[in-house]
């Protein structure tokens, strides 16, 4: 097959999985012979701004994978080139780091000198920094390397850059460099680390494992850089539960915390079909993922604001369901006039609502497991990787299954629930308010445990 022929298939390729699972690009023929062409497509004007619904608007994206699958060292100089344009594309922002990181230890040098040269811009250079630290985990071997080439930086850092410090001890972590850690310490003694991307000192000291907690209290990030809602990002002006829940989770949301209104109503959905009640002091903080990961509010009227929505959310699916009556809040999007439903979010939250129910008898396992089966089709990555083997009918036959799954749940553990709530049967004598407390304390029942 021709490159031609070859690179027509990346126009056929359509939108690609937000959840960031690439497919097999070498599957299609690809090869190191295609690589001029695959960079032509990657800086092609036309292309990159074509419009958002179209496939032609993906084609660039698709180009940059295929290369870095292809791993030939001769895209390294080219795409390092384009990385100043790159810092207004999203996508590229959080995609080419990964396939840079591909390339493997010839791109070492060229990545390190644009990681240092300061005229570039600060993004761009994160960009390098970040495609350094992905190559440690696609080539280990690459990783004394690596290392060094952060240290060296770090004994002459460029203090005017405090977000891209901060990115850097991001990246440090994530490839658990320990043998840094004076480096970093002495980074955060010069006063030119943005907290904000990756915690204090004693945050960072904890995650790398060289302290168990902390000594000071843990910084107030929103106060300490006075946060303010981005002009894109348009406060709510009026009383809709699911547009406040939308911008409270992209104000404070992170990668552990729910994403937005569809995954949380799947989260309440799973809530409703547990075998027990999980109380409201459990799951809030699960939204988002766990309490030490819970925000640090800028109001006490924010608080209230989010907790008022999503009640109402919650008790709005637990009545639902409990009529027979509830529907999914899936989500929809319109490509080249056709429009897709949209579940994987919703799936998602319901998976992290399960994993609050705790242990369950063996048959109730296995019929849960088996509800579950059309769910994990759109939330996990075995399941990403069978759908992308399936047509579209096939796929939207899977989300039919979703919520008749979720109402035999619901309907399995409803007897359990009742008898949950059922009346207790007292053996004993009913103590009154002023008789002594049963609990032994000598005080009055009143005073005590009534209390």
């Amino acid at each position: 097959m021709s490159t031609r022929d070859k690179t027509k298939i990346l126009y056929e390729l359509d939108e690609v999985d937000r959840r960031g699972v690439w497919p097999d690009y070498l599957q299609y023929g690809f090869n190191e012979q295609d690589v001029p062409a695959l960079l032509m497509l990657v800086a092609d004007e036309s292309l990159n701004n074509a419009h958002g619904e179209s496939n032609e608007v993906w084609v660039p994206l698709h180009a940059w994978r295929t290369l870095g699958q292809i791993g030939n060292s001769e895209a390294i100089t080219p795409l390092i080139a384009l990385f100043d344009g790159f810092v207004k594309d999203d996508w590229a922002m959080t995609e080419i780091p990964r396939g840079m990181g591909m390339l493997g230890e010839a791109a070492i040098v060229p990545l390190t000198n644009y990681f240092n040269e300061t005229h570039h811009n600060e993004f761009a250079r994160t960009m390098a920094m970040e495609s350094l630290a992905k190559m440690v985990g696609d080539h280990p071997e690459v990783r004394p390397q690596v290392i060094q080439c952060f240290k060296d930086y770090m004994h002459s850092p460029d203090k005017s850059e405090c977000l891209l410090n901060g990115l850097l001890i991001a990246c440090l972590m994530d490839i658990d460099a320990k043998k840094l850690i004076n480096d970093i310490r002495q980074l955060f003694e010069k006063d030119c680390v943005d907290i904000s991307c990756a915690g204090d000192l004693e945050e960072v000291e904890i995650e790398l494992g060289f302290r168990t907690e902390r000594s000071t209290p843990k910084p107030n990030y929103g106060q300490l850089y006075e946060m303010e809602i981005p002009s894109e990002l348009p406060k709510p002006n009026n009383d809709d539960v699911l547009e406040d829940i939308d911008y409270t989770l992209m104000r404070y949301g992170h990668d552990d915390s729910i994403l937005d209104a569809s995954e949380m109503d799947g989260f309440f959905a799973a809530l409703a079909c547990a075998p027990n009640t999980i109380m409201p002091s459990q799951w809030m903080p699960a939204i988002w993922g766990g309490e030490a990961q819970s925000p640090e509010w800028q109001n006490k009227k924010e608080f209230e604001t989010f907790s008022r929505a999503v009640f109402a959310l919650y008790n709005h699916v637990m009545e639902s369901l409990n009529e027979d009556d509830y529907q999914a809040l899936f989500q929809e999007r319109v490509v080249a006039e056709k429009t897709y439903t949209i579940v994987d979010e919703w799936c998602e939250g319901f998976l992290r609502g399960i994993n609050l129910w705790g242990p369950l008898a063996a048959s109730d396992a296995g019929m849960v497991e088996q509800q579950i089966q059309p769910l994990r089709l759109f939330a996990t990555e075995v399941g990403f990787k069978k759908r992308d083997t399936m047509s579209d009918d096939e796929v939207e036959a899977q989300q039919q299954l979703i919520e008749p799954s979720v109402r035999e749940l619901f309907q399995h553990f409803y007897e359990q629930r009742k008898q949950a709530k059922a009346p207790v049967v007292r053996d004993q004598q009913k103590v009154g308010r002023n008789d002594p407390c049963i609990c032994g304390s000598g005080k009055k029942y009143k005073k005590c445990c009534l209390h």
